[in-house]
């Protein structure tokens, strides 16, 4: 048995032109992307940015992201980007997924659909 769960983080996204969330827990990420301006960049990090004794870190302050590959789910071709509207899989990356406009590039929509399987 598996639980999903649908983030819609368009406004957030929009807003930012980035989103980073804390998939840490989850088995996979699918990213959708409606009609991107321009080139979004997915990006990974365990880093939290913690201060000891003081915070535990989260997704806002994540920090020491590097590019990331997941699957274009239409071509099933291993990919860091996607230019135009499709859905890219991810498995087995870090704590926090960010989904990075380059502070330029808006959608339509993005929805990421976080698994678990039991």
């Amino acid at each position: 048995m598996a639980l999903s769960q649908v983030l819609d983080v368009t406004t957030r996204y929009n807003a930012a032109k980035s989103e980073t969330l804390d998939i840490g827990g989850y088995d996979y990420a699918i990213v959708q992307l409606v009609n991107p301006s321009g080139t979004v960049t997915f990006k990974t990090s365990n880093d939290a940015n913690a201060i000891e004794g003081a915070s535990d870190g989260s997704a806002v302050s994540a920090t020491n992201f590097t590019v990331v590959q997941g699957t274009n789910l239409a071509t099933s071709a291993a990919a860091s980007t996607l230019a135009a509207t499709g859905l890219m899989r991810f498995s087995y990356i870090g704590k926090f997924l960010q989904i990075d406009g380059g502070g330029t590039v808006t959608c339509d929509k993005v929805l990421v659909r976080l698994f678990k399987i039991n």
